[in-house]
């Protein structure tokens, strides 16, 4: 009788796990799959602004030419701001151009550089910021979220997956509605910018060409004590 009794508690765990996982999988399965923008569109314009690049170290022997570069800036951003973003296949190498100047964007060397962002306004100054995903890493790889302030024209990192148990996760920034995170069913407007862990594809072995499917819900980002900052995802 305490063998079935003790049979049956396995049992019950076992299905409660399936069910946390499940809810997770299933609120990631909210979003479609994705191809991100690339086009040739302001290449030139870019590559004047940003004048001559001589890589050297690792570096040594990219190419940061027209034929190498593309126009990724997602179709939000594009929308919403005066940002361009880009991005050169042969090594990743990711910049913004805002205000007629370019900037670094993320780090970059392996991985896929720039992976996609989205506009907020994350410390209500009226001027649109950017959360990004992007990976790098030669060796260890690694995903990064962070925020692009269009003022200060700064980075900051708000979470590095090199700091987890899984640091080879892909991740994408998307925005959501609070009901991703809460079964309450009247919150229907858009109040976090969520961060998902993605499989993600190079279209023609070209890495400003993409396509990810949303995995699982990593967490979200939010504002606290005047900073954005990364909060994981409890079920």
């Amino acid at each position: 009788m305490k063998r079935i009794l003790c049979i049956i508690c396995v049992i019950m765990m076992l299905l409660l796990l399936c069910s946390c996982n499940g809810d997770s999988y299933q609120k990631a399965n909210e979003y479609e799959p994705h191809k991100t923008s690339a086009s040739k569109d302001s290449v030139e314009e870019f590559l004047s602004v940003l004048g001559h690049v001589e890589p050297g170290g690792l570096l040594s022997g990219c190419k940061f030419d027209e034929e190498t570069c593309y126009n990724v800036t997602p179709p939000e951003v594009a929308a919403e701001t005066n940002m361009k973003i880009f991005k050169f296949s042969d090594s990743c190498a990711s910049f913004v151009m805002i205000d007629n100047e370019v900037y670094p964007l993320c780090d970059f060397l392996g991985g896929y550089g720039f992976v996609n962002a989205i506009p907020c306004d994350f410390d209500n100054d009226g001027n649109k910021d950017l959360f990004v995903a992007s990976s790098w890493g030669s060796g260890l790889h690694r995903s990064e979220i962070s925020v692009f302030n269009s003022v200060t024209k700064e980075s900051t990192i708000l979470y590095d997956t090199a700091t987890t148990d899984t640091p080879n996760t892909d991740l994408i920034v998307a925005r959501s509605t609070a009901s991703i995170f809460t079964d309450d069913p009247n919150v229907d407007e858009i109040l976090y910018y969520s961060v998902l862990s993605v499989k993600i594809d190079m279209e023609n072995n070209n890495p400003a060409t993409l396509a990810y499917d949303v995995l699982d819900v990593e967490g979200h980002i939010e504002y606290k004590d005047n900073i954005p900052k990364f909060i994981p995802f409890q079920e």
